[in-house]
């Protein structure tokens, strides 16, 4: 029982509540930052994808003329690119977080950690604060969910476990590699494409066939989107989707908590 009592006092932070209470901070700390100086403040949150649903839908839905995915196509492409704008800034806040924190790592010992876990809480936060605004959004095209809205809770835990995991590997790497923080910014494009934002997950469905659609599959968030599509439009969710990117995303998470702990220790010298 000493040895316990010994430990706690060695180290401040084995008391979960501590843990908690710089977590709060952290994150209070990233949404104060992200607005600071902007005249519209959060606004911002829905005025950016907005101006990006507007053009992404004269291209798509008026020039190309894509497909209808059952529902007016502004309130399917603003669903799926709120959540998609969750995890892109989210993975690029956290992977810069433990650079931008340089000078704390270098003054005092605490849970690395918390860094870009707090990144992508604040922007989890964001993402939730604008659920209403999209619910008024898409009621204004008649869209009105019932009770599918329960596909949210796993879409939500799969978006930010997915987003976790890759910024937890990303900050790991880009305090040595700095050229992954570019990376990002390209893969990030490449991903957004490759996921059903601009098009439903049916439509993947159709065209890539059975075994195709288990490989595409294999991007967590198809099934992460295509859950979020399901929760707000009322669409059909695959059944394979939903496991097949819950387990990607578990795995993508692990492994980014065991890099992430194998690289802290080396933070110090490299940031």
């Amino acid at each position: 029982m000493s040895g316990y009592l010994l430990q706690g006092l060695a180290d401040p932070w084995a008391d979960p509540r501590r843990r908690r209470m710089l977590l709060r901070r952290l994150t209070a700390r990233h949404l104060a930052a992200r607005y600071r100086g902007s005249v519209l403040g959060f606004a911002w949150s829905l005025l950016n994808p907005l101006l990006m649903m507007g053009v992404y839908t004269f291209v798509f839905a008026v020039v190309l003329e894509v497909r209808r995915p059952g529902v007016p196509y502004p309130a399917f492409f603003l669903t799926g690119l709120l959540a998609w704008s969750f995890v892109r800034v989210g993975a690029m806040n956290a992977a810069t977080s433990v650079l931008d924190a340089a000078p704390l790592i270098h003054k005092t010992a605490f849970p690395r950690m918390l860094l870009p876990l707090s990144a992508v809480l604040s922007n989890g936060i964001n993402y939730l604060v604008t659920i209403p605004l999209l619910l008024l959004f898409n009621a204004a095209f008649g869209v009105v969910p019932g009770a599918s809205m329960l596909w949210f809770v796993p879409a939500l835990a799969v978006l930010a476990a997915v987003t976790a995991g890759v910024g937890l590997i990303a900050a790991a790497a880009g305090t040595r590699y700095r050229d992954v923080l570019q990376l990002m910014e390209i893969g990030m494009t490449a991903w957004m494409f490759a996921s059903p934002i601009l098009y439903p997950l049916a439509r993947a469905e159709e065209g890539l066939g059975d075994t195709g659609f288990l490989a595409y599959l294999l991007n967590p968030l198809a099934g992460a989107l295509g859950m979020i599509h399901g929760a707000f439009l009322g669409q059909r969710v695959p059944l394979a989707s939903v496991v097949t990117s819950t387990a990607v995303a578990v795995v993508i998470l692990g492994c980014g908590v065991l890099v992430f702990r194998r690289r802290a220790p080396h933070f110090a010298e490299d940031c």
